[in-house]
């Protein structure tokens, strides 16, 4: 199953910073090393307001597990909300 998490400013996050200026090479690392290939897609929201990651995971609890664990969570720079994906049909799995 895909699943979707959405960060969103925490209380952390400095306000009228653009996303380059907060910090967040630690979240970053630990997205590539945390979900490795199981990531499928990740970035930031182009209005500074938080980001969203796409993951494939076996249980939507193993996605919960990662923005929990996520240091930007931890900093309080993100709060998340996590949700079931199902992409259309094609778009990731194209019919053969």
């Amino acid at each position: 199953m895909k699943a979707v998490i959405f960060y969103s400013c925490g209380a952390a996050w400095v306000s009228g910073k653009p996303h380059w200026e907060q910090e967040l090479i630690a979240h970053r690392k630990y997205l590539v090393k945390e979900a490795g290939d199981r990531l499928i897609a990740a970035g930031p929201f182009m209005d500074h307001t938080g980001g969203l990651v796409i993951v494939e995971v076996e249980k939507l609890e193993e996605a919960i597990k990662i923005a929990e664990s996520d240091p930007a969570v931890a900093e309080r720079k993100f709060n998340y909300v996590v949700r079931p994906w199902e992409p259309l049909e094609g778009i990731f799995n194209p019919p053969l």
